[in-house]
């Protein structure tokens, strides 16, 4: 007596058309959340940067003792409202929140993404030469992604008088 044993050497039509579903489903499922997954990646990536030249810039005015000025320039002039645009750091000589020709630009920050919101209630953030902040420039930046959404939930970051920051989650962002 003899048994033959037959291996299959591949897939069935079946086994990939099941396999197939499958795919389709999970991936159809997971698009869903895709476009909340790229607002939240960039909320926290812009912070992040945020954050960053923030402390660049304290640190900066203390190692060498000058003042350091961060804005959304307009012009050369420093401007309140303009905080979802470009934002530049630069070395602050005169404490005049503009960027004179004499003034150092240290570094530029990218524009926030169309569909986002990026807001702090002062025209300028200036760290003076021990690190605290110029005059009464403290506040909160608040970054709401996908803001004609509101769905998803905020960042605030808080800098204080003496210049130190902080991040907490927000819900400013969410309509009511």
């Amino acid at each position: 007596m003899r048994l033959s044993i037959s291996k299959n050497k591949g897939i069935t039509l079946l086994e990939l058309m099941v396999s197939m579903a499958v795919v389709s489903v999970v991936s159809q499922l997971s698009m869903w959340f895709y476009p909340d997954f790229l607002a939240k990646n960039r909320l926290d990536n812009h912070v992040n940067l945020l954050h960053r030249n923030i402390n660049y810039s304290r640190l900066y005015a203390i190692e060498n003792g000058t003042y350091v000025t961060l804005c959304a320039l307009k012009g050369s002039q420093c401007t309140k409202d303009e905080w979802d645009g470009q934002m530049s750091l630069f070395i602050d000589k005169d404490k005049s929140t503009t960027l004179d020709d004499d003034e150092l630009l240290l570094s530029t920050i990218e524009d926030v993404h169309d569909a986002d919101t990026l807001e702090y209630p002062r025209s300028a953030i200036t760290f003076r030469p021990d690190g605290s902040l110029n005059g009464f420039q403290n506040g909160t930046f608040i970054y709401c992604p996908n803001s004609d959404k509101a769905n998803l939930e905020g960042l605030a970051l808080s800098v204080s008088q003496t210049g130190r920051i902080r991040i907490k989650s927000t819900d400013k962002c969410q309509k009511k």
